[in-house]
């Protein structure tokens, strides 16, 4: 038995190890970003284009100082950072740059104070010359751009919203990235596990690199080289049971052929009536048991790997020689046979002799269960990529339990076939030449006639 060693991978590293590098490059990659956006940060408030977060108190501040000393407040749009609204000693809104909503919100939370916070703004109410000036503005950086503070008024807060985005996509590539890694590193064990599923032993394990997957690796080489020895020796000794029977059976024909050639001349002698029955008995006796013989040939055969010897064939002459074997069986029951053809292909790579064996023992199946002048119908249909011969007779049809299991191996719905020379042998040879040719074999009862309804179907090429 041949024995393919494991391909060694170059170093073992185990999985914790892997893991902790990845947790390793997402801790400092977190870092780095926090950093960067940290280092962006200062850069631009050290550059002006982006402003502290005391900024827009202390614009508030100088605009009081310039309310107390009784001049108007001329707020630039563009550069200042609070919004006002100018009222009435009584309340009524003058101007400003709120909306008449946030201006009565705004009068409404400066009656009792100077100055007040609800979140998220800080509100400095100054009284001057029967007027109130109220101002609303946040301790927050903000971005000196005009644009950019309309989209990002808080220049913090949009770091932050960066620093998430980035890291979630960060999470994202490098759970991927493990995903992938591991998913390659344990290719070789699903590999390997569906090889042996399929009994294909014939395989070297290559390793992973991963110091785990590596031991179950191991295990699995040990365990399929043990499966392997162990179903080598099942196979040697089917092989040798196989041949022994075969053989058997041959050398037995040689004695059995002698018995039944010396009843034959016995028959020819002069004999009493006890005589001749005694004969008659030997002789029948005699002819059974070479059926007997010819059927355990068969059944070896069947478990014998069987080589298809494909060729290209011409189907229209293929199927004439076909309806002529068919005819000559069904003559003797004086049953009627339908021949239907459609959309036949020209050519059909398969096993001519296998493929005709196959066809005629769903024939005589069929000839078997259907009752003198009745029909048979041969049905020949080409599909997408593959050929169907349909047999269908008029007889009885199958048990639901035949349907499951006509096509086993000695299988008999009625024991009154094994006095008409049958041995569950038929269906089963059908179903092992259709396997080989990739095909497969449906076991149904007609709803037309309710006899039984037989199909093979095979690839038109392979």
């Amino acid at each position: 038995m041949e024995i393919i060693k494991v391909k060694q991978a170059r170093k073992s590293t185990k999985l914790r190890t892997i893991f902790l590098g990845y947790l390793a490059i997402f801790c400092i990659g977190t870092i780095a970003l926090a950093l960067f956006l940290v280092l962006i940060f200062y850069v631009l408030m050290s550059n002006g284009a982006l402003l502290p977060a005391n900024y827009a108190e202390k614009q508030v501040l100088e605009a009081k100082t310039i309310l107390e000393a009784g001049k108007p407040l001329q707020p630039d749009s563009k550069q200042t950072l609070y919004n006002y609204a100018l009222f009435t000693s009584d309340g009524s809104l003058m101007e400003g740059d709120l909306t008449e909503k946030q201006a009565k919100a705004t009068w409404n939370l400066t009656q009792h104070s100077d100055t007040t916070y609800q979140f998220p703004y800080n509100y400095v109410r100054v009284p001057h010359h029967n007027k109130i000036t109220v101002m609303r503005y946040s301790i927050a950086a903000q971005f000196e751009p005009p644009i950019l503070r309309q989209y990002m008024p808080n220049a913090e807060l949009s770091f932050f919203a960066v620093f998430c985005i980035t890291f979630l996509v960060g999470v994202a590539l490098l759970a991927s990235s493990f995903g992938r890694k591991l998913g390659r590193k344990m290719s070789g064990l699903q590999q390997a596990a569906q090889q042996i599923q399929a009994q294909d032993l014939d395989f070297s394990i290559k390793l992973s690199g991963v110091t785990e997957i590596d031991q179950l690796l191991h295990s699995m080489d040990r365990m399929k080289e043990t499966l392997k020895a162990s179903l080598q020796k099942q196979w040697d000794l089917e092989k040798s049971r196989r041949e022994q029977i075969s053989a058997l059976a041959h050398d037995v024909k040689t004695p059995l052929t002698i018995v039944r050639g010396n009843v034959d001349l016995l028959s020819e002698t002069e004999q009493s009536e006890e005589q001749k029955e005694y004969t008659a008995y030997i002789a029948e006796s005699t002819r059974q048991m070479d059926q007997y013989i010819k059927t355990l040939i068969e059944i070896t055969k069947a478990e014998t790997a069987v080589n298809l010897q494909d060729e290209t064939i011409d189907t229209e002459y293929y199927l004439t020689k076909v309806k002529d074997q068919v005819l000559a069986l069904t003559a003797a029951k004086k049953i009627s046979v339908v021949f239907d053809v459609y959309n036949l292909p020209d050519t059909l790579y398969a096993d001519p002799v296998l493929l005709e064996r196959a066809i005629m023992n769903v024939t005589s199946n069929a000839v078997d269960q259907a009752s003198e002048h009745s029909e048979i119908r041969l049905i020949v249909e080409t599909l997408k990529h593959s050929i169907r011969f349909t047999v269908i007779d008029e007889g009885p049809g199958f048990s639901s339990e035949a349907l499951k299991q006509a096509a086993e191996q000695f299988y008999m719905g009625d024991s009154s076939r094994r006095l008409n020379g049958h041995y569950g042998m038929g269906l089963y040879i059908t179903k092992s030449i259709v396997n080989l040719h990739g095909g497969t074999l449906h076991i149904a009862n007609s709803t037309q006639t309710g006899g039984g309804q037989v199909s093979i179907e095979i690839p038109i090429s392979r």
